[in-house]
């Protein structure tokens, strides 16, 4: 009797939570577009022959999304940005990377604390051929891919994000690839501005 009495009350409650809040309830609080740098894999891409590796990449990219109310100062994120496509330490292949997020947001007056999951998509391409790479003594021609291939990778995303000048922010954002195999498991990160539109009716 008394677990049912709490399954009553528990129903009754969220009915009353959906009832007043349901005009508010995933409304549209803000439309934004923006851009930036991203740096993917730190510390995990060898950048010369000495063994240093990667500390800042840059990666521009641009991003669109829009933040729905969920509760109070918490919302629904989600945003999805694309880097411009070029050409990576090696000239011959070329590289675009995509990705969607979907944190959840907490807002404190003018800072957005936000995490979350999200996709991340790594797009090689090459034109096929070979490439003379140094092999010690001299150099061996090594074959080039001929096509495209596409790596996708699950990350969790911290982000802190500042409403700095009116319609104006900055975000700092951090992500963990791979956070269950610590031998594979890498960061990104990636700074960037944007532009809000603010509150829209339907």
């Amino acid at each position: 009797m008394k677990k049912i009495s709490l399954v009553i009350l528990f129903t009754l409650s969220t009915i009353s939570f959906a009832q007043t809040n349901s005009s508010e309830l995933f409304s549209i609080n803000d439309v934004f577009i923006g851009g930036g740098s991203l740096t993917q894999f730190v510390g995990k891409i060898q950048t010369d022959e000495s063994g240093s590796t990667n500390s800042f990449d840059f990666l521009p990219f641009i991003a669109g999304g829009a933040e729905f109310q969920l509760y109070d100062a918490f919302s629904f994120l989600p945003q999805l940005a694309v880097s411009f496509p070029k050409s990576g330490r090696d000239e011959n292949i070329n590289k675009l990377t995509y990705w969607l997020q979907f944190p959840v947001a907490y807002r404190y007056e003018t800072f957005q604390l936000s995490m979350g999951p999200g996709i991340l998509y790594n797009r090689i391409s090459a034109s096929g051929g070979t490439e003379s790479l140094s092999n010690g003594v001299g150099t061996t021609d090594f074959p080039l891919p001929n096509g495209s291939s596409i790596s996708s990778n699950l990350t969790l995303n911290l982000a802190l994000g500042w409403n700095f000048y009116q319609d104006i922010s900055a975000k700092v954002e951090s992500w963990v690839i791979n956070l269950t195999d610590s031998e594979s498991r890498s960061f990104n990160y990636a700074i960037s501005g944007y532009y809000h539109f603010g509150e829209i009716k339907w």
